[in-house]
């Protein structure tokens, strides 16, 4: 009998430290490799790759301070959720150092140098007690690296902390920022104008962005600037002159990246008519494998409510010409769109790919199987009939990489024009100076995205904005940052299954069916439920009472 408690002690003693071994094994291992499972459709409390790419290549300390008040409760929050990103960071990168500090015991001298490092002091509504109160508190993160520093002034959420922190990072670390061109001279979109500032900081890397941004005017005939990364041509009014062309031609022929965001119509002044629009670029895109409809595209399935004024009214209501791209209908393989749940693109031309050797297209968006062409002169207006013709999906943004074949390799080199001969709007006289030019007639590897609108930088909304970022992104520092972006858009419309085997998006007709089923059907068949359960209870009871006494009264 004693033996055997001996053994049963032993056995227990044995499992027991089995079972801590394995603990402190799995402990052990925890510390040098960080495992979770994130079970979200995209993902969004797992850091992207292109984050844990950009912190595998660390090769000095960064310093992350986060600067943040312990109360109120509403902060308090907001730093919990930044110390758990910050705490993954971590997890991925030895050579990051991350310090939380609560500035509230900061005397005056330290708070004035905080606000000299960018993270100022602010105020927000504390509702206690019913009672709103206004509390000033610290939000701010500081990146430094090798003697330079960036902020973040105010985290007021984590939904798109992960792109600002990833990219701030970039930023710090990275010695010279690529330069980001804007095509001018043409009536083109303005990015030095000051409706656009807020989107400029979005690039521009004195605001948020990770580039420089500088114009181009190519009516000198020179050559572009050889910093120059990537150019953009968004919103030609007025053709191009062979020269010009010529010099975006050379651009890529030298490794350059170009977008080109070409309308295909001009509104006239204070109307709704437009009347098609000569570029002068339709030549030179065909050549390199993007063939502009010269058309304008309706979408009798998928489009954008729009805004109109009728008197002293606001209206909203469905406009075709605002062609809405569901996540279906992105390529879902490409890095600047494999993200992306919905875009509008007002006022559109399709594209078609040209098989060119060397060259692989790729489609980026498309219309939904009722896409429709229309040609000549546009009215525009919402409540003017749209004529019925055959649909199809139509392409509306393409991305062409490989080596180009240059447009002017067999050909002369354009003179260029002389700007003193301009007087009076009169046509300039070239002048020759072509000597000591030699054309380059293959390119090295490049990019080049073509999309058939400009106005998606003008109507300007968040997805537009992730799209053209994205864009950007791919072309100028290729797919580091664009997964991270792309986690915050959420845009999911409610689709059916069609007959065919197809999903359309429901109207909204069916829309309010859904709404109020749920709304009042549910609580309706809950109450039904509960009637026709009582009732059949009552009667079971009923029931058992005339059989109970039915057999009394036979005993």
């Amino acid at each position: 009998m004693a033996n055997k408690r001996i053994t049963h002690s032993g056995n227990t003693f044995a499992f027991i430290a089995i079972i801590l071994g394995i603990l402190v094994l799995i402990n052990f291992l925890s510390t040098r490799r960080f495992i979770r499972a994130d079970l979200t459709e995209d993902k969004r409390y797992t850091i992207s790759k292109a984050t844990k790419n950009v912190l595998g290549s660390l090769d000095d300390i960064v310093t992350i301070t986060a600067y943040f008040s312990t109360t109120p409760a509403e902060v308090a929050q907001i730093r919990r959720n930044v110390r758990d990103m910050l705490d993954e960071y971590k997890a991925f990168s030895k050579n990051l150092q991350i310090d939380f500090v609560n500035p509230a015991n900061f005397d005056d001298a330290q708070k004035q140098e905080l606000r000299f490092k960018g993270i100022p002091e602010v105020q927000i509504n504390v509702y206690k007690q019913d009672k709103a109160e206004i509390a000033n508190v610290y939000m701010g993160i500081s990146i430094g690296y090798s003697g330079k520093e960036e902020t973040l002034p105010v985290v007021r959420s984590t939904a798109n902390l992960e792109y600002e922190l990833t990219s701030t990072i970039l930023k710090v670390i990275t010695k010279e920022a690529k330069t980001v061109g804007f095509l001018t001279g043409h009536g083109e979109f303005d990015i030095n104008a000051q409706e656009y500032q807020q989107f400029r900081q979005l690039l521009d890397k004195n605001g948020k962005g990770q580039y420089n941004i500088t114009s181009v005017n190519l009516q000198d005939g020179k050559a572009v600037d050889a910093t120059l990364t990537t150019l953009v041509v968004a919103g030609v009014k007025q053709p191009l002159t062979e020269r010009e062309k010529y010099e975006l031609d050379q651009f890529i022929m030298r490794g350059g990246r170009a977008i080109f965001l070409v309308d295909p119509i001009q509104m006239q002044p204070g109307t709704m008519q437009g009347t098609p629009l000569s570029t002068g670029l339709n030549d030179l895109l065909t050549h390199y494998g993007a063939k502009l409809g010269n058309n304008l595209l309706v979408d009798r399935r998928f489009h954008e409510n729009a805004r109109f004024q009728q008197g002293f009214m606001t209206i909203f209501q469905p406009y075709p010409y605002f062609i809405k791209i569901i996540k279906s209908n992105f390529s879902a393989e490409h890095a600047i769109t494999n993200q992306l749940e919905v875009l509008t693109l007002p006022w559109t031309s399709s594209l078609e790919i040209v098989s060119k050797e060397n060259i692989t297209g790729t489609v980026l968006a498309k219309t939904s199987e009722f896409g429709q062409t229309l040609q000549g002169h546009y009215n525009l207006r919402p409540d003017f009939p749209i004529p019925e013709a055959e649909t199809q999906a139509y392409p509306v943004a393409v991305a062409l990489e490989g080596k180009f074949k240059s447009f002017y390799a067999d050909k002369e080199i354009p003179a260029a024009a002389d700007p003193t001969s301009v007087e009076d709007n009169e046509t300039p006289v070239p002048t020759q100076d072509t000597a000591e030019r030699t054309t380059i007639t293959e390119s090295a590897q490049t990019q080049i995205v073509v999309v058939g609108t400009a106005q998606l930088l003008i109507q300007l909304n968040a997805n537009s904005v992730n799209f053209f970022l994205n864009t950007v992104d791919w072309l100028t520092l290729g797919d580091a940052l664009i997964g991270i972006r792309s986690q915050t858009i959420t845009d999911r419309p409610l689709q059916i299954k069609t007959r065919n085997g197809e999903f359309r998006e429901v109207s909204e007709i069916e829309k309010n069916f859904i709404r109020y089923l749920c709304t009042v059907g549910i609580p309706l068949l809950v109450v039904i439920f509960g009637l026709v359960r009582y009732l059949l209870k009552r009667r079971a009871k009923r029931m058992v009472e005339t059989f109970s006494t039915r057999n009394f009264t036979s005993d």
